[in-house]
C-alpha cells in the first residue's frame, strides 16, 4: 500500500490516497488494506484502482467505513466508463458506509455476492454513482446479492443514488466560420423562425454585427448593421417580430463623448433605411446601452454626468417601445446599484428581467455583487418576485462579482441564464456559466443549477454574454488575446448505476429522509432493454421515509404534445423487478416520482414489465407523481407507468395522493400501446382525495391497459379525475383500454370525474357499477376526440350506469373548456341505466352530437336507454341549464323498458333514427314533461306498450 498524495487540510487532518494494487482479499495493496487506512487516517480520503478485475473478499467482511473516502473506479488504468473492478464480497456483508463516513463516494464499481445488501448506508450525504450492484463487470446476473442492492437506513439522507446534473457537456466553436469578420464581441442571440438557426447580434470593428444561421457560425448570413450618422454602432439584442420584421437594440457613439442607445424595427433586407432608427436616450445620461428586448419593452443602463464622473451611480431603465416613454428604474431592494441586462416576454403582460445588483456587505463596506430576476407586470406596473443568485459555494474571497447577462424562456416554466462571476482582488480569472432555473409552483423562482462554461485549451473567462435555450454566445478573455465564441450544451440522460439481480429490493429507503434517485436503471441490463430483475421491488420506499425524489424534473427539451420525444434526463428506469417497480408503504410520505420509465424498456415504448404493478402506493399519505406543474407544457418529465403485470399505479389506503401528468399504459410516444396487464391507475382500498390530474397541463394518460384506464373501488372517497385522456393518446388517436375508460365502484361517496376525454375503449367509456353512490361526472367528452366534433368510439355505451349504483349524477356546471357533457359516437347507447340502478340524474348534455348540440355524432343503439329494474333517475330538468339534446342517434332518442319513477323533463330529443321517445312495459310514476320532441324519423313518442307513463307537452 503507498499513500499517494499527503497534503495538509486543518490540524489533525490529512488527505489522503491510497492504491489497491492487487487483487487479493488481503495484505499490503489490497482493498480490504486501503479500507483500513482510510478509516484510520481522518478527514476525507480516496481509494484508487491499479489493476483491473475481480476482487473477492475472502473469508471475512470487509471493515465499515468509518471516515469519509471516496472509492474511484474510475481510477483503474483503461477505464472506458463502464466498471472495470467487480468486488465479489463471497457471501460476506457487502460495503457498509457507517457513521462517520458521511460525505463520501462511491463510483464505477460492480458489487456482487454479499449476504444481504450489496450497499449499506448509515452515514449521509453518500453519492453512490456510475456503479453495477447486482452485476459483474462484464454486465452479467446469476451472482446479485441476497439482499437488497442498496439499503438506506434510518438516520441517513441526503444521499445522492446516481446523478443528479444532466449536463452531458458543451460544444464549442470560434467565429472563424462567420463571413463578416472581425467578429469584435458577440452580445445577443434569439432563436430564428427556422430550426437549428439563431440570429446572433454584436459588434465586428466599428460596425454592428448580425448573423443569422446556424449555432457553429458556418454557412450563415452576416449583415452590417449601422445608426445613420454614428461613428461606431454595437447591436446587443436582436428579436422576433410578429409580423416577420425583425427588432434590434444596442447603442451608438457620434464622435463626441456621448453613447446613445437605438431602436431597429424593420425587414432584414431594410437595414440601411433610415427610418427604421430611433435613438433611446436616457434624461440627462451622458452613456446609454440598450441591452436587450421582447414584447413591448427593453432594458438596459444609463449612467452620468451626476456621481463619480466619467461614469455616475447609474440607473437600470425598462424603456416602453410603444409608448417611447422610460419607466420608473428598476432598483434592487437594498441595493446601491442595479443593473438591467436581459428581458423575457412570458406571455400576455408578464415579463421578467434579469440583470445584477451591488450592496454593501457585512464589514467594513465590502461590496458584493449578485445576479437577480424580478417578474414585471406591464398591465399592473408591479415588480415583484425580486430573487438574487450567486454560484455554488457562496462568497469566494474579498469581493464576488455575479452578474446575469441574458435570459431565455424557451421551456414553459423554465429560465435559462446566461451569467458570469469573478472574485475581485484574486487571481481568479472569472468563470462564466449557463444555469437553469425553474418556477416554484408559487410562481416565485427556484433554486439555479450552474454550468460552467470553459472554452476548451483557455486559461482565461469563457464570459457567457446571452443565451437562447442552450445556445451561449460570448467573448473568450485570455492573455493570448480576446475572441468571439459560440457553443451548445448538451443535456440528457447520462446512465449511472446499474442496480439489478439482486434478491431483495433494487433500492431500499427506509425511515430516511431528503435523498435523490437519478438516472439508474433499477432491475435490468446494461442497455436497458432485457429484464435482469431484483427479487422483489425495484424501489422500496418505507417506515416513515419522507421527502425523497425518485427521478427529477428536467426535460431535456421533451414535449410530447408537440411531437418532440426526449426520455427525461434524471429520470430511472425501473423495469423487469419480480415485485413492484416502486412500492411506497409504511406510512412514507411527501415522496415525489418525476421523470421516471416504469415497465418499459429504455426507449419508454416497449414492455419489459415489473411483474407486479409499475408504482404501488400502499398505506403511505401525501406523495405524488409528477410529470410537470403548472407553468410547464404538458408531460415534460413524465412518469411511464406502462407495460406491468398488475396496475400502472395502484393506490390502496392512501390519502392525499397527486398524480399529475403522467402515462399509464401508453408509450412515452404517445402513441404505441404498452398496456398494463390490470388498470392503468386503480384506487382502492380507504384512500381519500386522490387528485388524478388538474387544470391543463396536469392531466395524465391512461390508455392501452388490458383493464380499465381507471377503476375506483371499496370505499374510495374523494377522488378527482381531471383531464384524463382515458383510452386515447393525449390530443390524438384511439389507444384502447381492453375494458372501460373508467369504472367507479366504490360506496366512499364524493368522487368526481370532469374535463376528461374518455373514448376508443373496448368496454364502455365510463361504468359506475355496483353500489356506488356520490359520483359526478361533469363536462367530459365520452366518445369523442378532443375537439368534441368527431367520434373516437367506446365499444359499449359511453355511460353505463350499473348495479345497485344510486344517487350519481351526469352533468353539471364546472368552469371547463368543455361546456358539457358531449355523449356521442359511442357503439352502444350514449347513456344506459340498468341493473337495480337507482336515483341518478343526467343533465346539461349533448347525446349524439357535437359539443354545441349542432353536428351530428349518434351513438349506434341510441340516445339513452333506462333499463327494467331501475328507478328515479332524472333527464334533464325545468330550469334551461339543466336541458340536455338527445340528437341524431341511430336508435331512439330516448328507450324506457320497465324503468320506474323516472322524470325526462325539458329536454331536446330531435331527428334520431328510431322514436324520439319509446316507453315499454311498468314504467309506473315516470313523467315526460316539457320537452321538445321533434324530428325523429320513426315517431316522436310512442308509449302505447307502456304501463303508468304520464306524458305532458
Amino acid at each position: 500500500m503507498r499513500l499517494r498524495t499527503v497534503e495538509p487540510l486543518e490540524d489533525r487532518q490529512l488527505l489522503a490516497t491510497f492504491a489497491v494494487t492487487n487483487l487479493e482479499a488481503f495484505g499490503e495493496g489490497s482493498l480490504r488494506r486501503a479500507m483500513h487506512l482510510a478509516n484510520q487516517t481522518e478527514g476525507p480520503d480516496t481509494i484508487t484502482f491499479e489493476v483491473a478485475g475481480t476482487i473477492r473478499a475472502g473469508r471475512a467482511p470487509l471493515p465499515v467505513l468509518t471516515d469519509p473516502v471516496t472509492m474511484d473506479g474510475a481510477s483503474v488504468p483503461g477505464f472506458d466508463g463502464n466498471p472495470m473492478v467487480t468486488v465479489n464480497f463471497a457471501h460476506q456483508r457487502g460495503l457498509v458506509f457507517g457513521r462517520g463516513a458521511d460525505g463520501s463516494r462511491l463510483s464505477s464499481l460492480a458489487l456482487i455476492g454479499a449476504e444481504g445488501a450489496g450497499v449499506t448506508l448509515q452515514a449521509s450525504r453518500v453519492t453512490v454513482d456510475g456503479n453495477w450492484i447486482g452485476l459483474d463487470a462484464d454486465g452479467r446476473a446469476g451472482r446479485g446479492n441476497s439482499g437488497d442492492g442498496i439499503r438506506i437506513l434510518p438516520g441517513s439522507g441526503g444521499n445522492v443514488i446516481g446523478q443528479v446534473d444532466p449536463v452531458m457537456g458543451a460544444n464549442y466553436f470560434d467565429a472563424s466560420g462567420v463571413s463578416m469578420q472581425p467578429v469584435s464581441g458577440w452580445q445577443g442571440i434569439r432563436a430564428w423562425t427556422e430550426p437549428g438557426a439563431y440570429i446572433i447580434t454584436g459588434t465586428s470593428g466599428s460596425n454592428g454585427l448580425l448573423y443569422l444561421g446556424p449555432i457553429s457560425g458556418s454557412g450563415g448570413t452576416s449583415y452590417s448593421v449601422n445608426m445613420p450618422g454614428a461613428a461606431t454602432t454595437s447591436v446587443y439584442g436582436p428579436d422576433l417580430l410578429e409580423n416577420g420584421d425583425i427588432r434590434l437594440v444596442g447603442s451608438y457613439r457620434t464622435g463626441d463623448d456621448q453613447v446613445l442607445g437605438f431602436v431597429y424595427e424593420g425587414a432584414l433586407d431594410d437595414l440601411g433605411v433610415a427610418g427604421n432608427y430611433r435613438t433611446v436616450a436616457y434624461p440627462g445620461a451622458q452613456f446609454n446601452y440598450v441591452h436587450s428586448t421582447m414584447g413591448r419593452f427593453a432594458v438596459g443602463n444609463a449612467d452620468g454626468p451626476e456621481g463619480n464622473l466619467p461614469i455616475g451611480t447609474g440607473h437600470a431603465f425598462l424603456y416602453d417601445l410603444e409608448q417611447d416613454v422610460f419607466l420608473p428604474d428598476l432598483v434592487y431592494p437594498g441595493s446601491t446599484s442595479t443593473t438591467a441586462y436581459g428581458i423575457w416576454h412570458n406571455g400576455e403582460s408578464r415579463y421578467t428581467i434579469a440583470g445584477g445588483y451591488s450592496m454593501l456587505g457585512p464589514g467594513s463596506g465590502v461590496t458584493i455583487g449578485q445576479g437577480y430576476l424580478v417578474d414585471f407586470d406591464a398591465e399592473t406596473g408591479t415588480l415583484s418576485n425580486w430573487t438574487s443568485f450567486e454560484p455554488p459555494g457562496g462568497l469566494v474571497g474579498p469581493d464576488l462579482v455575479t452578474h446575469f447577462e441574458g435570459i431565455s424562456g424557451e421551456e414553459s416554466g423554465v429560465y435559462t441564464i446566461s451569467a458570469d462571476a469573478v472574485t475581485l482582488g484574486s487571481a481568479d480569472p472569472g468563470q462564466g456559466y449557463w444555469l437553469t432555473i425553474r418556477r416554484n409552483t408559487d410562481g416565485t423562482f427556484g433554486q439555479a443549477d450552474w454550468t460552467p462554461l470553459t472554452y476548451p485549451g483557455s486559461s482565461g473567462i469563457t464570459s457567457a454574454n446571452s443565451v437562447a435555450g442552450n445556445q451561449v454566445i460570448g467573448i473568450v478573455i485570455a492573455e493570448s488575446g480576446t475572441f468571439s465564441y459560440q457553443s451548445t450544451v448538451n443535456v440528457g440522460y447520462q446512465r449511472s448505476n446499474v442496480i439489478s439481480g439482486n434478491g431483495g429490493n433494487g433500492i431500499a429507503i427506509i425511515g430516511s429522509h431528503d435523498n435523490v434517485i437519478a438516472m439508474n436503471q433499477v432491475g435490468t441490463d446494461v442497455s436497458g432493454t432485457v429484464a435482469y430483475g431484483n427479487g422483489r421491488n425495484g424501489i422500496l420506499v418505507t417506515r416513515g421515509a419522507s421527502g425523497n425524489l425518485i427521478g427529477g424534473k428536467a426535460t431535456g427539451g421533451n414535449d410530447p404534445t408537440a411531437g418532440v420525444f426526449v426520455r427525461p434526463p434524471q429520470g430511472n428506469l425501473i423495469s423487469g423487478n419480480r415485485g413492484n417497480g416502486v412500492l411506497i408503504n409504511g406510512g412514507a410520505t411527501r415522496n415525489t416520482l418525476s421523470g421516471n420509465f416504469v415497465g418499459t424498456d429504455a426507449g419508454g415504448s416497449a414492455s419489459l414489465g415489473n411483474r407486479l404493478d409499475g408504482v404501488a402506493i400502499v398505506g403511505a399519505h401525501g406523495n405524488a407523481l409528477i410529470g410537470c406543474e403548472f407553468q410547464n407544457s404538458p408531460f415534460v418529465y413524465y412518469n411511464v407507468l406502462s407495460g406491468n403485470g398488475g396496475n400502472g399505479l395502484r393506490i390502496t389506503d392512501a390519502n392525499d395522493t397527486t398524480v399529475h401528468a403522467n402515462f399509464m399504459g401508453i408509450g412515452a410516444d404517445n402513441a404505441a400501446s404498452v398496456g398494463n396487464g390490470q388498470n392503468g391507475i386503480l384506487v382502492s382500498g380507504r384512500s381519500r382525495d386522490t387528485q388524478v390530474g388538474g387544470v391543463i397541463p396536469l392531466g395524465n394518460v391512461t390508455s392501452g391497459n388490458a383493464g380499465n384506464g381507471i377503476e375506483v373501488r371499496d370505499r374510495a372517497t374523494g377522488f378527482i379525475s381531471f383531464n384524463t385522456f382515458a383510452g386515447i393518446a393525449a390530443f390524438g388517436d384511439a389507444v384502447p383500454n381492453g375494458r372501460n375508460g373508467i369504472l367507479v365502484t366504490s360506496v366512499g361517496g364524493d368522487n368526481l370525474i370532469r374535463t376528461s376525454i374518455v373514448g376508443g375503449n373496448m368496454g364502455h367509456g365510463i361504468e359506475i357499477g355496483g353500489r356506488a353512490t356520490g359520483v359526478q361526472v361533469t363536462d367530459t367528452g365520452v366518445g369523442t376526440n378532443t375537439r368534441l366534433d368527431a367520434a373516437i368510439p367506446n365499444g359499449g355505451s359511453g355511460i353505463r350506469i350499473s348495479g345497485y349504483a344510486h344517487g350519481n349524477a351526469i352533468g353539471g356546471f364546472q368552469p371547463s373548456i368543455e361546456p358539457r357533457m358531449t355523449i356521442s359516437g359511442n357503439l352502444v347507447y350514449g347513456i344506459e341505466v340498468v341493473g337495480r340502478a337507482r336515483g341518478n340524474r343526467i343533465f346539461n348534455a349533448a347525446i349524439g352530437t357535437d359539443v354545441q348540440g349542432n353536428e351530428p355524432i349518434g351513438n349506434g343503439l341510441g340516445g339513452v336507454l333506462l333499463g327494467p329494474g331501475t328507478s328515479g333517475t332524472v333527464l334533464g330538468g325545468e330550469a334551461e341549464p339543466f336541458r340536455t339534446v338527445i340528437r341524431s342517434n341511430a336508435g331512439n332518442g330516448v328507450t324506457i323498458l320497465g324503468s320506474r319513477r323516472n322524470a325526462v323533463i325539458g329536454n331536446a330529443i330531435e331527428e334520431n333514427g328510431g322514436i324520439g321517445l319509446f316507453a315499454a312495459g311498468d314504467v309506473l310514476g315516470t313523467v315526460v314533461e316539457g320537452n321538445a320532441i321533434a324530428g325523429n324519423e320513426e315517431g316522436d313518442v310512442d308509449v302505447s306498450d307502456a304501463r303508468g307513463i304520464i306524458v305532458l307537452p
